[in-house]
């Protein structure tokens, strides 16, 4: 079934409420840990350099990242992450440069020895807008500096393994996703209900697909090099990415 016709900023209106919740207590903290230590090795950034997450979240990973030393910059559209993100790096004590703003228009001082888009948030632009994205952080890296994707909505892992429809549980709260996908634009716009108790809401999130072939390209357009393609991010046992996987990591250095 075709998308519905729908707002290509339709992130201004979805991160908040019970999407916010969900989104903080959907990921474990082992998962972090290994998504930590994975950007730690493959980044390779010297310690004390200076690392872009973007976008950062409720600095799930930027967070940590500082208190290990780096000096991290995190940039994202949604306020509230970025409020709790602030509150969390005072508690510690550290200092993290967070930023509000659109990731295809950055406009930064410093320049940094490392990048990475965690937590599925790679697609959430047309291509126009994806190519303004990779050519802003291209812009803001050293040369040979790395730049982390992690995307479960590319070709090779949505066609083969999303659904049209399907329910997931965190917690107290409950989210059915419905898919429609439109083949002309490689679009998939999902209709996102959470549940919690006698709550509801229903929000409405758009995912531009690209083939990883096509991503490889357009890095390329941007100014980078792919260097590996990963299905996990588990540093000792990582596994090559294959048409089926159910995510992508993709690490590419800017020439």
């Amino acid at each position: 079934m075709a998308a519905k016709a729908q707002t290509a900023n339709w992130y201004e209106q979805f991160f908040q409420g019970m999407a916010l919740d969900l989104w903080r207590a959907a990921i474990p903290i082992e998962k972090t840990e290994e998504e930590l230590a994975f950007l730690l090795e493959t980044l390779a950034a010297p310690q004390g350099g200076r690392l872009l997450d973007v976008p950062c979240g409720n600095g799930r990973l930027s967070l940590p990242l500082a208190l290990s030393g780096y000096k991290v910059t995190g940039i994202d559209f949604c306020q509230p992450f970025l409020n709790q993100a602030t509150q969390s790096a005072r508690a510690h004590k550290t200092k993290i440069d967070y930023i509000q703003g659109d990731m295809r228009t950055l406009k930064l001082k410093n320049k940094f020895e490392g990048a990475f888009c965690m937590g599925n948030s790679f697609g959430y632009f047309d291509r126009p807008g994806t190519i303004d994205f990779l050519k802003a952080v291209s812009a803001c890296l050293e040369s040979k500096a790395r730049l982390v994707i992690d995307s479960a909505m590319v070709a090779e892992c949505f066609i083969v393994n999303g659904g049209e429809k399907e329910w997931l549980q965190v917690g107290d709260m409950y989210m059915l996703v419905e898919n429609n996908y439109d083949c002309r634009k490689s679009v998939v716009e999902s209709t996102y209900t959470f549940i919690r108790g006698a709550e509801k809401q229903v929000s409405t999130a758009m995912h531009w697909i690209y083939t990883s072939g096509e991503l490889c390209d357009i890095l390329a357009s941007a100014g980078f090099s792919v260097v590996d393609m990963l299905a996990n991010a588990d540093v000792e046992n990582p596994e090559p990415f294959a048409l089926g996987s159910e995510r992508l990591l993709l690490v590419a250095e800017k020439a």
